[in-house]
């Protein structure tokens, strides 16, 4: 993998994902903040609404109460004026309270300085009038001290339930903002009416234009409460996005370092890969350009001994000649078998009983066996197990197998050689008790030129396999560390053979 490429991935796996998920997570991280800032702000201001709603209803409340007395307008002055004093020196609430007629006039007030005009208007007069309960008025007014006031006013009833007049309170504005004040000093909060009048608010000084507001009605009053949604950073929520970021920086590192170390090992497991097949292919033209070399001159040879073994019929010389023709036959097969490792050559495949090839190979094993002091079990099936191969190569494979067995046994032990039918298959195990394969080099035996032998070729379990690939069987190998080694053959049996 060269640099542009390596830079490429590095864009896709780590650069790419990382900006997404950043982005991805900043606008999730700002609609939670703004979130929570919205939940809060709503719930600083339904406490602001309730307080105040409470309020305002304590005061219809207060002021409905004291308007039932029916002999508020037949006391003498001195008796007014008790009262009332007493009703507004009670209550910090209260700036001023009037008596007024039924025209809406003040005959009687607390204030040094009573208006001469009306402090309520009809339309509220006529409401008042109709539920014959207490009314906010629509109209502020001010107090002796200039101070700003909002009314409440309520019927004074005759026992007819005729209105005989009216019991109205002026409520100081500052009173409603010392109450916000108290919960929330800090907050910044306006109040005004549904027509953007404003009633109160507090720390309003330098607020941007550009800030968030939570706005509740308030069911007593035809006002509203809007609380200023908190602006500042979070430093917590911030240290959480920078981690964020940070462990996905790291993440995406990983990933990458894993998917360019997966794809370096499929690279070289590919050249590798390619490097075997250019030497398996020079080394299979190389085999059947020098078997074709050594065929020429050996048939030459088996010609002249046959001319020899012809022109002297003496035994003892055909005893030798008989001999020299067995080994060229067994060079012959040698060279043949050289072929193996280029490209398949069509084979002469026959019906053979694997019974009656082992029974040919014994000798040739047990010797081997005798040699590497080794005890050989046969556990051989008495039914016929026929099947396609090819006598010499079949006899090659077994004999292969069982050679590796041997070397890889110390003297002494055992190997075992089991052939038995299962299902459509005839199974040829072979079992050794060696010192067994570790796990990686099991999936490695069969790849040509891997060998463990310091002499090895790293061509016999290839060649094993191709020839078993050959007669449509399969060769597998299971093995465990200092245990030993067990090789399946499995091979088709002939169909009109398998026993129902």
């Amino acid at each position: 993998m060269n640099s542009r490429q390596r830079f490429s991935k590095y864009i896709l796996i780590v650069i790419l994902p990382l900006i997404i998920l950043t982005i991805t997570y900043w606008l999730y991280f700002d609609y939670s903040i703004q979130e929570e800032r919205k939940a809060k702000a709503e719930w600083i201001g339904s406490v602001y609404q309730k307080s105040i709603d409470q309020v305002i209803r304590e005061t219809k409340g207060n002021v409905e109460w004291l308007s039932r007395n029916r002999s508020i307008p037949y006391m003498d002055e001195k008796s007014k004026n008790q009262l009332l004093d007493s009703i507004k020196d009670t209550d910090p609430r209260y700036a001023d309270i009037y008596l007024l007629d039924r025209e809406g006039m003040t005959i009687h007030s607390t204030s040094k300085q009573p208006p001469q005009s009306k402090l309520i208007d009809h339309e509220d007069m006529d409401l008042a009038v109709n539920t014959q309960k207490a009314v906010m008025a629509n109209k502020t007014g001010i107090d002796d001290l200039n101070c700003t006031c909002f009314t409440i006013f309520a019927p004074i009833l005759e026992k007819d339930k005729e209105v005989r007049g009216f019991l109205l309170v002026q409520i100081k504005f500052d009173y409603l903002k010392n109450i916000l004040n108290t919960l929330s000093p800090e907050q910044t909060v306006k109040l005004q009416t549904n027509e953007r009048e404003k009633v109160v608010d507090i720390n309003i000084g330098n607020v941007n234009p550009s800030s968030r507001w939570m706005t509740l009605p308030l069911t007593e009053a035809e006002w509203s409460i809007s609380v200023k949604m908190l602006e500042k950073k979070d430093t917590q929520n911030i240290h959480i996005f920078y981690s964020f970021i940070f462990f996905t920086f790291i993440i995406t590192h990983v990933i990458y370092i894993i998917v360019y170390e997966f794809l370096y090992r499929r690279n070289s497991k590919k050249q590798k890969q390619l490097i075997d097949d250019q030497k398996l292919n020079f080394v299979g033209t190389l085999a059947a350009s020098t078997a074709h070399e050594i065929k020429n001159p050996l048939t030459g040879i088996k010609g002249l001994v046959q001319l020899l073994n012809e022109k002297h019929p003496d035994e003892q010389d055909q005893f030798y000649y008989s001999i020299i023709m067995k080994e060229i036959e067994r060079i012959n097969s040698i060279v043949s078998e050289f072929l193996i490792l280029g490209k398949p050559m069509v084979q002469n495949l026959s019906s053979y009983d694997v019974r009656g090839i082992v029974a040919e190979l014994r000798p040739i094993i047990e010797s081997e066996a005798r040699f590497y002091c080794i005890e050989v079990e046969w556990d051989i099936v008495r039914s016929p197990l026929p099947v396609y191969c090819t006598k010499d190569q079949l006899k090659q494979v077994i004999l292969n197998i069982a050679k590796n067995g041997f070397e890889a046994m110390e003297q002494g032990k055992n190997l075992t050689i089991h052939i038995y039918p299962k299902k459509q298959e005839a199974i040829i195990e072979i079992i050794d008790t060696g010192h067994g394969l570790e796990s990686n080099d099991i999936q490695k035996v069969f790849e040509p030129f891997y060998t463990s032998k310091k002499e090895g070729t790293g061509l016999g379990l290839f060649v094993c396999k191709r020839i078993i690939e050959l007669f449509n069987g399969t060769i597998e190998i299971t093995s465990k560390l200092s245990e030993g080694t067990t090789v399946m053959i499995r091979l088709p049996i002939l169909k009109e053979n398998v026993s129902k």
